[in-house]
């Protein structure tokens, strides 16, 4: 089978290009100390705790997610799958080092810091609709309800939503940055991310689609 390489290439640069837009909007809140998506929240949670990076304990937590997925449902990775694992958990260390010196949670108002995570939500849910709309893979732990409503019959919202609950109280109980971020990522992205797809990003792979 032969491969559209120049396709292969813009999707993969759309893919990563969400994906930093991702990192991007959750190291700005993270930096507002107003928390983390829940995947996130709870591997900084046990990265602190086991004195390693976020990147690297990232890493090996999608390599083992990414292991049971491919038994079990291996349709759903694909090279953003790769591209999400990898880059995720060091993006985040990198952008937090970045607003770390450009912002002072702790001399700014609530107001300020509302004001700006509502912005870095914004760039965060931007960013998945980027990704999701690239449909080159989806996340290791995107992956896990899929999983299991493939292998159990259970509808796919109740199972999410009860993933996600798990994993917010992992998060808190290893003491990882839950917030209203976490809360708002983590269950009521939905419709932000249904309008940037319909919107813009939707369209603007329609056009990629026809220019490759």
């Amino acid at each position: 089978m032969s491969v559209n390489w120049k396709e292969f290439i813009i999707y993969s640069v759309a893919s990563i290009i969400g994906i930093t837009f991702i990192s991007f909007g959750a190291a700005l809140s993270e930096t507002m100390n107003m928390g983390l998506d829940p995947f996130t929240a709870i591997n900084r949670g046990a990265s602190s705790l086991l004195g390693f990076s976020l990147g690297n304990f990232q890493l090996v937590v999608n390599l083992i997610l990414l292991a049971i997925v491919f038994f079990m449902k291996r349709s759903l990775i694909g090279w953003g799958t790769i591209y999400n694992m990898v880059l995720v958990g060091y993006q985040v260390d990198f952008f937090n080092g970045l607003f770390g010196n450009m912002f002072d949670p702790e001399g700014m108002s609530l107001g300020i810091r509302i004001l700006i995570t509502v912005v870095a939500i914004a760039i965060f849910t931007f960013g998945v609709a980027v990704y999701m709309d690239a449909d080159m893979g989806v996340s290791p732990y995107d992956a896990v309800a899929p999983v299991i409503t493939d292998r159990t019959g259970w509808k796919y919202t109740p199972v999410r939503v009860a993933t996600d609950l798990l994993v917010v109280l992992g998060a808190y109980l290893l003491g990882g940055p839950v917030g209203i971020s976490t809360l708002i990522t983590g269950f009521f992205a939905g419709p932000l991310i249904s309008f940037f797809s319909d919107k813009i990003t939707q369209p603007m792979m329609n056009k990629l689609e026809e220019a490759s």
